[in-house]
């Protein structure tokens, strides 16, 4: 059994998602491989993750060009109508040919992960003949005529059209022409959908491109080495971080809607407002911004270690911290909540997707309304005054994981899976 992974690249959580699996299935003996467009390869000195690369005549590279122009040239139609702070709106075509790859043609299963950018769907399906196919989602895009978190709009359900995410009163506009192009190119096809959460499952059910396809939901395991229990003292001294300080991480995006931050400043101020709570400080993860700016917008000192790719100083920094949240308005799976919850430090996470079934209220976190500013302010400050609980929930928290989230049942699952598909 030869399984490929497909995915863009191995660096966002949908990457990092495929990648564990991908070394999940090796670990337990599967002949597993990952071709990703752009990323990290090598990570062992092995050759099963490969970049996608191509030979291309002067003539070609003119095709591509143009291609490539007019594919942009689609969706700068939207530019000046599309809402501000929506998250990436993807086309279905791409100037790879990624369905005549080596590693395609050798494999006996594909598994495709985060393709956008990378699949042209059309030409892949249509070349890949009946070799059996399992889609892990990671978002909404393979179900819609573009955007990847429709957040509240449901026309996934319909077949799009008059897109909100692109500011469009056109029924016929380019997420519904999308739309009609990837029913094309399943039409006929047998997939095999895993969905990591059953929220996840759910949409997928109502959805007009996937819902008569086998819907499996298998959650994102974590490898084995997540588990071990770091003390926070020491994992302070390691990335620099007070003793002395309550620390709360955060791994906020200014720009899209969807991540809630800008509930999460209106929430610290409101707590700020209450109290002084000298003893409150943020850690944030990600792109690094002025810090004064932050204090100014939160009012509590900031501490940014920045992107963190080494696995082991990411997880040293959940352990430091006191407690995470998480206040997105539409979560697929909530990777940052899990990893969180694996290293006992409890999670303030919204009523969206996953989370709802991964955090236990008052157990291993607690759970706010999404755009409640209100709520999100009392469960955080609730965490922040009750540290014996606090220390609880953590601790419950990770027991949880390790038992309902580890990279090994994730893998055995797949494989289960693999198996299936291919005995038919």
């Amino acid at each position: 059994m030869k399984i490929l992974h497909i995915c863009t690249n191995n660096r966002g959580g949908a990457g990092k998602a495929a990648g564990r699996l991908h070394y999940g299935l090796k670990s337990i003996g599967v002949d597993s491989g990952m071709l990703l467009l752009h990323g990290d390869v090598t990570h062992d000195g092995s050759e099963d993750i490969i970049e996608f690369t191509r030979k291309r005549s002067p003539i070609k590279r003119v095709i591509d060009k143009i291609y490539s122009e007019y594919i942009i040239a689609e969706y700068g139609a939207y530019k000046k109508t599309r809402p501000h702070g929506f998250e990436l709106f993807s086309n279905d075509r791409t100037i790879y040919d990624i369905g005549a790859h080596p590693m395609v043609k050798a494999c006996d299963l594909v598994n495709l992960h985060w393709i956008a950018g990378m699949v042209n769907h059309s030409e892949f399906f249509s070349k890949i003949g009946s070799k059996p196919v399992v889609w892990t989602l990671h978002d909404f895009n393979p179900i819609t005529g573009g955007c990847h978190i429709p957040v509240e709009c449901t026309k996934y359900e319909t077949g799009c059209g008059s897109c909100p995410q692109l500011g469009s009163n056109d029924p016929d506009d380019l997420s519904r022409r999308i739309f009609l192009r990837k029913e094309g190119a399943y039409k006929g096809r047998e997939i095999a959908v895993v969905a990591p959460s059953g929220y996840m499952a759910d949409c997928v059910k109502k959805s007009v491109l996937f819902k008569n396809f086998k819907i499996y939901t298998i959650p994102h395991g974590l490898p084995g080495s997540v588990f071990k229990k770091r003390d926070k003292n020491l994992s302070r001294d390691l990335l620099g971080l007070p003793r002395d300080k309550t620390l709360i991480l955060i791994r906020p995006n200014h720009t899209i809607e969807n991540k809630g931050f800008k509930y999460l400043l209106e929430a610290l101020r409101i707590i700020k407002d209450r109290t002084s709570r000298p003893e409150i400080a943020l850690v944030v993860l990600g792109p690094k911004k002025d810090p004064d700016i932050l204090l100014k917008e939160t009012g509590y000192p900031v501490y940014q270690p920045g992107y963190i790719q080494d696995e082991d100083m990411l997880f040293a920094a959940y352990s430091s911290c006191d407690l995470t949240v998480v206040p997105s308005l539409q979560e697929i799976f909530g990777l940052t909540c899990l990893e969180s919850m694996a290293c006992g430090t409890p999670v303030v996470g919204s009523k969206a997707g996953e989370m709802i079934e991964m955090i236990m209220p008052y157990k291993t976190g607690l759970l706010a309304d999404p755009k409640d500013i209100k709520d999100l302010a009392d469960k955080i400050e609730y965490m922040i005054t009750r540290p014996k609980e606090r220390e609880a929930m953590g601790e419950e928290a990770r027991n949880t994981a390790e038992r309902a989230y580890t990279l090994d049942a994730q893998a055995r699952n797949y494989l289960n899976l693999y198996e299936t598909l291919l005995k038919k």
